[in-house]
């Protein structure tokens, strides 16, 4: 704070420092109050802080107390935080509501967490209390036990997101989830007993013997860069299997019974020797689980290893397939490697985060004002490379830990022009040439089976950049072209990958501009 410009004030008997910054002309308060020393940019909070030592609430809340005696004494640094009002102070940065937010803000009462740091890594560890009130699923997951985690043994190295979500067995999840609906409310556990005999009904299953007992109690969703085939972030959700030939003895038997009652015609392709299938599911995984797989109701799927993997895309889904196959696999990355073996292999709910990998993901999820400070202070979060979590429930109570890995940012330098021989750039070339077969042998399967034999590219923004009839892998037949605003940039036709005909072409204000034949 040096050069900035002092004054005080008082305040209900205490003295108030106003420090000023000559620059931004931004205002620090602070002030002594008793034996703590208050500090903020905002002058009502340090007021209030005042004006409540002698009425104090917070102090006086036994949720706080508990919190804070699990971690007296620990760390360096201790923080509460009191989840009544973490809606309203993340609010501030998202700029609109989240319904995991509400749930949480909802469930809990008040967190102590204690921080420990060295040149490496920092590392924040605590406690979590539980509402006696508190949603039914975080009820359910909180007294339903913990899993091992193994998913990210086949997950992909393009990894930005992981969640883990485990409890022991997934009947007695449900079991808990039902319980708690009762005692929460009487009359959503009743519309949950009534859509799930509706399903059940429908389909002529059991959703405990067919669905749920096949279920290991590990839930693994990932949110991954794009792939060979997207341009969007691609979303997997892997669930782990007791016994892999029971799973698929069971979703064949739901994909059965589901194709007597629907119209709904059911694809199954093979790719590189994975069966990948189609089956619309509405409602079976909100269910038992809430909203956090609503992206999942239509999904395509298929099985590696020991997991049954689902995804919202079948593009998302071959990728995942190209990566397994190619054996980039998240288990590999020295990031994953480093900040997995912090924790234990076992929790209710684990979270890890790629930052580099999952920085321009933020941009849709802040509103403009924190995504500008975010950018502005990217070399910071660079330097973070890698953060973890990990939440263990235990009934009334869960305990956390996060740890973040310090590394500083340093940007990458220009690429520097190496001179090989013949040789080495024989090698270089057959090495490119074999990577653009491998693109292509994708890609052509991706069109021909799921998207009509039309290739469709897109600009890195997400707007449709150009669209081709295919067949046999080559561009056959019409062709169309467009601005990144969306205007029609050029049409014509390809016979056997060759321009043939007349070819229309426009400006990009939507106006003809010439034609040219061939």
């Amino acid at each position: 704070m040096a050069g900035s410009s002092v004054t005080n004030r008082m305040h209900n008997r205490i003295n108030i420092l106003e420090m000023r910054d000559p620059d931004t002309r931004d205002i620090f308060y602070c002030a002594f109050v008793d034996n703590h020393f208050v500090g903020s940019y905002t002058s009502k909070l340090v007021e209030s802080a005042i004006d409540s030592r002698n009425k104090p609430k917070i102090g006086l809340d036994h949720s706080f107390i508990e919190a804070e005696k699990l971690v007296s004494g620990k760390g360096l640094v201790r923080v509460f935080i009191n989840y009544a009002r973490l809606p309203q102070f993340l609010n501030i940065y998202l700029g609109t509501g989240n319904e995991y937010i509400d749930m949480f803000s909802n469930s809990m009462d008040f967190a102590g967490l204690y921080f420990n740091t060295d040149h490496k890594r920092m590392e924040v560890k605590g406690y979590t209390l539980r509402k006696d009130t508190a949603d039914p699923y975080i009820m359910a997951l909180l007294n339903s036990g913990k899993h091992r985690m193994k998913a990210h043994e086949i997950l992909s190295g393009r990894t930005a997101l992981y969640t883990n979500i485990g409890f022991s067995n997934p009947v007695t999840f449900v079991k808990e989830l039902e319980n708690a609906l009762a005692v929460h409310d009487p009359q959503w556990c009743e519309s949950y007993r009534s859509s799930r005999k509706k399903i059940e009904s429908l389909f002529d299953i059991s959703l405990e013997e067919n669905f749920l007992s096949w279920m290991s109690g590990e839930f693994a969703i990932t949110q991954s860069e794009p792939g060979l085939l997207g341009h969007d972030p691609e979303l997997i959700l892997a669930i782990g299997a007791k016994s892999i030939k029971d799973a698929r003895k069971n979703m064949e038997f739901i994909e059965k019974k589901i194709r007597r009652r629907t119209p709904l015609r059911i694809k199954t392709v093979d790719y590189k020797g994975f069966e990948i299938n189609y089956v619309e599911m509405k409602g079976f995984f909100r269910l038992f689980f809430g909203g956090l797989f609503d992206k999942f109701e239509k999904p395509y799927y298929t099985y590696v290893d020991d997991y049954v993997v689902f995804s919202n895309k079948a593009s998302s889904l071959l990728s995942f397939i190209e990566d397994y196959d190619q054996k980039k696999l998240l288990k590999d990355n020295p990031g994953f490697k480093n900040a997995f073996s912090y924790l234990n292999s076992s929790s209710t709910v684990f979270l890890y985060t790629d930052v580099h990998k999952f920085y321009y993901q933020l941009k849709p999820m802040m509103n403009a004002v924190t995504w500008g400070e975010i950018q502005s202070d990217k070399e910071i979060v660079y330097s973070f490379p890698y953060w973890t979590m990990q939440i263990t429930g235990d009934g009334q109570s869960a305990s956390l830990q996060c740890v973040m890995d310090y590394k500083p940012y340093q940007p990458e330098e220009a690429a520097v022009a190496v001179v090989v021989d013949d040789e080495a750039d024989e090698v270089m070339n057959e090495d490119a040439e074999t990577e653009k077969e491998q693109m292509s042998e994708l890609q052509r399967f991706y069109v021909e089976k799921f998207e009509g034999n039309v290739l469709r590219e897109f600009y890195p923004e997400g707007a449709l950049k150009s669209e081709a009839e295919v067949k046999e892998g080559k561009r056959h037949g019409r062709y169309r072209e467009y601005y990144e605003n969306g205007k029609l940039k050029l049409r014509g036709k390809y016979g056997n990958n060759i321009p043939k005909g007349t070819w229309k072409y426009y400006t990009e204000e939507g106006e003809f501009e010439r034609k040219e034949k061939y």
